[in-house]
């Protein structure tokens, strides 16, 4: 919520926000404008901005229990009625009854009505009981005994429940960690439901085999909640909650400016179906309402505020409160130069980053790294149209782990890429020819730290080099074809090799160039 006046002050001090008497926190405060988040406790009235002891006049403002287009009931017997609410990006829902692992249903249910196809996704950020359930729902009706499909969190395991056939016993299946915050999501396309999890919001998992059930066109979609227990509620809280169908998909994040920054620095996201003006829409940087200083349907101007903790860059779209895609941003000292960029690629176990200083790039990432038919690593990229060369010097790297530099077609784990890197002390190449294909990988060149390391791309002809001293370049191994899109990712690729641990590497003298981009020379030392 943004507050626009005059003599306000250029620094908040003492000063404080209220609504209806309750105390609301400042984000930013300027002279002529203050961002506060409206409190999770207040109810309807006026906001009063108070400087010096003296309160300046004040403004109406409703407090809304759901955003526009959500609803909430029990379904089934639950013994103690639920309830939810929505403030600052967060729903909170509280439900009783047995839940949804037999032949009728009793939970509380958070929904939208839902025509034809569609997808949700959220992630559970908060469930107190271990016993609990909480997700996201598809059923047909909101009687209890209706087909529906379930992805939600239990005793911290994923699971996946469906009900194929209205009054029959639901089936279930746990799918591992579910270890909060997690995320979730069901899509339905004509009659078959899939249901998928992640540790981001990025790298999807999909739970299982797809689901065929028949459900009529119009059916509901949300957030379902159950404390397994009909003497007792159970509150879970959910956050980035999206709805998306064919006909109005949810706001999309196709580029952000920067992945790491600091507070103060200003970030432009652009995407689509961001609405034309801001009005109540809003960005939050990992639940912390960030300052926007201008906002198109295409492209949204910020600045990261003060109290911003790394995690998920989201957009929430007024009046239902529709989130975009997330994407993960870091806090640090030490940003990215532009225009470098950095992300989990493929299932990792543990978030990876990575930060600038002193002319050295520190990547530190998870996974099992790229000797598969799909990635899992931390890359560190800039995107580039047609041929193009990258450059870097491996300064240190952890026994074991794999360190070096790539091209790749997409961000997707599958995707075609190459990359000359260090793995076991050896320069190795490591190929993937087709989307989705099996990686081949080759040791070249034995070398010791620090060692160069180069990647070129001429059409689809991909060629990898190695060198002790950046002047004097070594071919590693045979040049590789690889049938790629004009526009690739290129970079710098980390991987611990393991998903239950993070690997340091660190990079100079990194340079990218292309024939309409060349990268600097110095000139040779005279003889």
């Amino acid at each position: 919520m943004t507050i626009v006046g005059t003599h306000f002050g250029t620094a908040q001090g003492s000063s404080t926000v209220s609504l209806n008497g309750t105390s609301a926190a400042v984000v930013t405060w300027s002279d002529s404008t203050i961002s506060v988040l409206v409190p999770s406790a207040a109810s309807s009235g006026t906001f009063a901005v108070t400087v010096n002891g003296q309160t300046a006049n004040t403004s109406s403002f409703t407090v809304t229990a759901l955003p526009s287009g959500w609803s909430d009931g029990d379904v089934g017997s639950v013994g103690i009625a639920g309830s939810a609410s929505y403030a600052n990006g967060i729903f909170t829902v509280a439900g009783a009854g047995q839940g949804t692992l037999a032949s009728a249903d009793g939970i509380h249910f958070l929904y939208q009505p839902l025509s034809g196809d569609g997808t949700i996704v959220a992630r559970v950020v908060s469930l107190p009981s271990s016993i609990a359930q909480a997700g996201v729902m598809i059923r047909e009706t909101l009687a209890a005994g209706a087909t529906n499909i379930y992805a939600f969190d239990f005793q911290s395991l994923i699971y996946q429940s469906q009900r194929v056939t209205t009054g029959a016993g639901a089936t279930y299946q746990s799918y591992g960690n579910g270890n909060l915050p997690y995320w979730v999501k069901v899509a339905r396309s004509g009659s078959t439901f899939t249901a998928y999890s992640s540790l981001d919001g990025v790298n999807w998992g999909q739970l299982g085999t797809s689901q065929t059930i028949s459900m009529a066109q119009s059916v509901y979609v949300g957030l379902a909640v159950s404390s397994r227990n009909t003497s007792a509620l159970v509150t879970a809280t959910f956050d980035n909650v999206s709805l998306s169908t064919p006909s109005t998909p949810a706001p999309a994040i196709t580029n952000v400016s920067a992945t790491t920054g600091s507070v103060g620095t200003q970030v432009q996201i652009s995407g689509s179906g961001f609405g034309a003006s801001e009005g109540s829409s809003v960005v939050f940087l990992n639940g912390t309402l960030v300052t926007v200083l201008a906002w198109t349907n295409a492209s949204i101007v910020i600045t990261i505020p003060s109290g911003a903790t790394s995690g998920p860059l989201v957009v929430s779209v007024a009046p239902g409160m529709n989130d975009s895609n997330p994407v993960n941003f870091k806090i640090t000292s030490q940003p990215l130069p532009t225009p470098w960029l950095d992300q989990d690629v493929g299932s990792v176990g543990l978030a990876g980053s990575a930060t600038f200083a002193n002319e050295v790039f520190t990547v530190s990432g998870a996974g099992a790294g790229t000797s598969g038919t799909s990635d899992g690593m931390h890359f560190v990229y800039q995107s580039i149209s047609g041929d193009g060369t990258i450059v870097a010097r491996l300064l240190s790297m952890p026994a074991g782990t794999q360190a070096g530099v790539m091209i790749r077609e997409t961000l997707a784990s599958g995707a075609t890429n190459m990359q000359t890197a260090d793995y076991q002390s050896f320069i190795s190449l490591f190929v993937r020819a087709t989307t989705g294909g099996s990686t081949t990988f080759n040791y070249y060149i034995s070398m010791t730290l620090p060692y160069w390391v180069k990647l070129v791309r001429s059409g689809n002809t991909f060629t990898g080099y190695a060198s002790a001293d950046g002047v004097n370049w070594v071919q590693v191994g045979s040049s590789q074809t690889i049938t790629m899109a004009q526009n690739v990712y290129i970079g710098l690729a980390v991987s611990s090799r393991n998903t239950s641990a993070l690997a340091t590497s660190t990079f100079d003298n990194v340079s990218v160039s292309t024939p309409s981009a060349p990268a600097p020379i110095m000139p040779l030392p005279a003889p």
